[in-house]
């Protein structure tokens, strides 16, 4: 998740720091401050996550949609599903 920063209030993916036209230390903040939100959330979820996959009920490509939005009820239906890529 380190390779995201904040951008004019979205989240945006950074190929290379060097081509930033923001602050680089206000965007490496930004995404330290993501990526341990994440892992907050991942540790926070890591049982539920865990016993609804030995279920079955993940499907492949579904791990942001139940972490965001079943089991954390962080994110709204629109964002996961407009603006994932897949990855966590």
């Amino acid at each position: 998740m380190q390779e995201y920063t904040l951008h004019k209030k979205e989240w945006v993916k950074v190929d290379s720091w060097d081509n930033l036209t923001i602050s680089k230390q206000e965007a490496k903040a930004y995404s330290k401050d993501l990526s341990t939100y994440c892992g907050r959330l991942l540790e926070d979820t890591e049982d539920e996550l865990t016993e609804l996959i030995k279920k079955g009920s993940v499907r492949v490509g579904d791990v942001s949609k139940v972490l965001c939005q079943d089991l954390s009820k962080h994110c709204s239906r629109a964002s996961v599903s407009n603006g994932s890529d897949g990855e966590l």
